[in-house]
Order: structure tokens, then C-alpha cells, then sequence
């Protein structure tokens, strides 16, 4: 027998009951009792009979990179994330002034991609006095939480997407590149050892390119590129005809995703928030 049904069950029980107090007991305060018993057990009934549904967390909205063919695709999950993991629209409006928060209409032509990802990532790092006021100035009840941490925890695709998505509603141009997005680690395939990967690039990618040196330096190229990138650029040839890179296609698999790793390691050490 489920839970509801034994409910259900006491709710009957409590019914007869009460009807056979009302029919045998002529005492005024039981009778009462008996009423007030039916009543309940009926309301019980009622709401019992209603369908009941599971009560599931929402559902988490998917970053897959392999989908996005276009800027507006990345848009599209960025307003999904903007309505559902990000939390935005639970302060922040688009259109009206009736928010916890500024209202976010045109927000992506009045300020830089630079300003939002900062306004996303370290929210009281500058104050943005962006309104004239008669009188008092209205004071925002909500305070701005830091969107890459914890509770909300967006990733930096996620916030990419969500800043592409201001850009698009606002009528501007999508700044954000599609080799910007990351893919995820399992994708890239990197799996490595970042130390044996550093002396597999002095081995074999040292005579041309260096790590933050003047000449060859790969920092800039790595963290402009997802991981996917730099694996596909690995394996291919820098010109027609070098045979620089072909090296590579006849290395160890091991040392391949050692030296993958060691690359990825550089990225995200070079690369701000």
C-alpha cells in the first residue's frame, strides 16, 4: 500500500466514523466532534484525489559544444542559461524597470564585452553610476553574486554564452569567438602528464616556439584557441611542405597527451578570468 493510499484510507475510516457518531451518540459536544471529524476527512479525500506530481530540481541545461555552428546558436543557449542556471531573471529584467535589479534592455550596446564579463565574474569591482536621478537615488534591495562561483557556478563557456546573448538582444554585433568556447577535456582528449609533456615541447617544439620568450611565443596563440584547436594545430603541418609537425603523427600517444597537457596547463595559467 502506497503512502496515499493509506491516506486515503484513514480518510474513509474517519468518515465512517463520524457518520456513525452522528447516527447512534445523541450527545450535542460528540456529534460536534463527528462533524468536525467529517469535514476533515472529506477535505483529505479531496485533495488526495488531486494528481500528484513528482516535485524534480530543474533541468540543467547542457553545454554542447559540438552544436554550436554559429554565433546565434551560441546566443540561443546563452538566453537559456540567462533564464534557467544563471538565476539572471530571478533581479534583472529586459524591457521593464520593475526588477530587483537594473534592467538589462540594450545593456550589451552600452557596454564593452571587457565591462560585462567583469561585471559577471567580479561584480563590486567598479560600481557603474549609468542614471540620473530627481531626488533620492533608488537603492537595489539585491546584491550582484559572483556568477563563476558557487551557489550559480557558470562556466566560462556559460558566461561567454550569456554575454553573446546581451550582445544579440541588444542589436549588436557578437563579439565572442566560436574558438573562444572549450571543449570539454574528455573532447580535447588531453589526459597527460604536464611535466613529461614540458620535456616533449624542449624535445621537439623548442627550435621553433617558446613559452612566453620573444621569439615563437605560443602564449598568445593558446589562449585564444579551445583545447580541440590546439590538438588539430598539433597535428597539422605550419606550411605546405614542412615537415616540422609531422613529428607529431609518429609520436607515442602518451607522450602526445603529455604534451597536450602541458600546453592546456600554460593556457589556463596565461589566461585571466
Amino acid at each position: 500500500m502506497t503512502e496515499v493510499q493509506m491516506l486515503q484510507t484513514i480518510g474513509l475510516l474517519v468518515l465512517a466514523a463520524g457518520g456513525a457518531l452522528l447516527l447512534f451518540v445523541k450527545a450535542r459536544f460528540m456529534r460536534v466532534v463527528a462533524f468536525v471529524a467529517m469535514v476533515l476527512g472529506a477535505f483529505t479525500l479531496v485533495s488526495l484525489s488531486i494528481p500528484q506530481m513528482a516535485s524534480m530540481p530543474p533541468a540543467v541545461e547542457k553545454f554542447d559544444v559540438a552544436s554550436i555552428k554559429d554565433k546565434k546558436d551560441l546566443a540561443g543557449i546563452g538566453q537559456k542559461i540567462f533564464f534557467g542556471k544563471g538565476q539572471c531573471a530571478l533581479c534583472h529584467t529586459i524591457g521593464t524597470s520593475e526588477g530587483r535589479c537594473p534592467d538589462l534592455k540594450g545593456i550589451g550596446s552600452k557596454l564593452t564585452r571587457q565591462f560585462i564579463y567583469e561585471s559577471l565574474t567580479q561584480p563590486q569591482a567598479y560600481v557603474y553610476m549609468d542614471y540620473q536621478h530627481v531626488g533620492r537615488a533608488k537603492f537595489f534591495p539585491a546584491k550582484m553574486p559572483y556568477i563563476n562561483k558557487k551557489p550559480i557556478g557558470l562556466s566560462n563557456n556559460e558566461i561567454l554564452a550569456v554575454i553573446a546573448f546581451l550582445q544579440s538582444m541588444s542589436g549588436e554585433e557578437i563579439t565572442v569567438e566560436l574558438s573562444e568556447i572549450e571543449a570539454p577535456r574528455d573532447t580535447a582528449g588531453a589526459v597527460g602528464d604536464k611535466a613529461a609533456g614540458q620535456r616533449v615541447f624542449n624535445s621537439l617544439c623548442a627550435k621553433c616556439h617558446s613559452i612566453g620568450g620573444s621569439k615563437g611565443n605560443l602564449v598568445p596563440v593558446l589562449t585564444k584557441q579551445s583545447d580541440a584547436a590546439i590538438r588539430r594545430a598539433t597535428l597539422a603541418e605550419p606550411k605546405p611542405g614542412s615537415k616540422d609537425h609531422q613529428a607529431m603523427q609518429r609520436l607515442p600517444v602518451k607522450e602526445f597527451d603529455d604534451l597536450l597537457a602541458y600546453l592546456q596547463d600554460v593556457k589556463v595559467a596565461a589566461k585571466p578570468l
